[in-house]
């Protein structure tokens, strides 16, 4: 199957398990190198953007249970573990980048509570009520076949009073800057993913899925439809990175 298949987030997939099924084969393949493409696409502020998404978290949730949802390679859950998190679930559909997160997290700390549970984002294993905190880092677009269930299963298993703190790339709402981003991700992107992983169709899937992904105000009320409440957003990058953020 081909990434224009499923790159067009305006064109739905009638076959959401096909779809499930290119995006895990992608980044099992991306796994061993998909770290240093995001170091080097992002000159390295991606990092300070999983701290910051930390904070909207806040400590109360972090000193509960911690869900890195669609983890990839842990960054999040690598940076929770530094920020004092005891118990944190590393949660992602791809063995490979699990493989990864695992070596990357137990490097750090190897004495808190670290799960490494594989499954899919839209129906997890975890209790309702069970988690204080979720954390997620640039997966919505990857997961937009089932989005709303998405949502609703963190809803589910969110504690009440408990936060959640979304991490993705976005749009800029100026047209001129929205239309300079496009272009970056359509040319650059691609190039820079050849480099760093010797591939650049996966990185012309990814451009194409954020330039049809929903802007900010529209996740928002994705979010508000799923039941959470004082939900907001801030801006990185001229409007080309989001944190979302709110509670249950």
């Amino acid at each position: 199957m081909q990434s224009e298949d499923f790159a067009n987030l305006n064109q739905a997939s009638q076959d959401s398990i096909s779809r499930q099924a290119y995006v895990k084969n992608l980044f099992d393949n991306l796994a061993p190198k998909y770290d240093r493409f995001n170091r080097w696409v992002t000159f390295s502020r991606d990092e300070s953007w999983r701290r910051e998404a930390l904070n909207f978290l806040g400590k109360d949730a972090l000193n509960g249970v911690v869900l890195d949802l669609a983890a990839g390679t842990g960054d999040l859950a690598n940076s929770a573990v530094k920020h004092g998190a005891n118990k944190v679930h590393v949660f992602d559909i791809s063995y490979e980048m699990l493989s990864v997160a695992k070596q990357k997290v137990r490097a750090v700390d190897d004495n808190h509570f670290v799960a490494f549970e594989q499954g899919s984002a839209h129906k997890l294993p975890f209790r309702d009520d069970s988690i204080s905190g979720i954390v997620n880092g640039f997966a919505m677009r990857n997961v937009f076949h089932f989005l709303d269930d998405v949502l609703l299963e963190m809803y589910r298993v969110l504690q009440p009073g408990g936060r959640f703190a979304v991490l993705e790339l976005s749009q800029p709402q100026n047209p001129i800057l929205k239309y300079g981003f496009g272009l970056h991700l359509k040319t650059i992107m691609p190039i820079i993913g050849k480099l760093t992983t010797g591939q650049s169709s996966p990185f012309t899937y990814l451009g194409k899925t954020t330039m049809t992904f929903l802007n900010a105000p529209q996740f928002k009320s994705r979010l508000e439809k799923a039941g959470f409440q004082k939900v907001n957003w801030k801006t990185y990058l001229l409007g080309g990175i989001a944190i979302h953020y709110g509670e249950k």
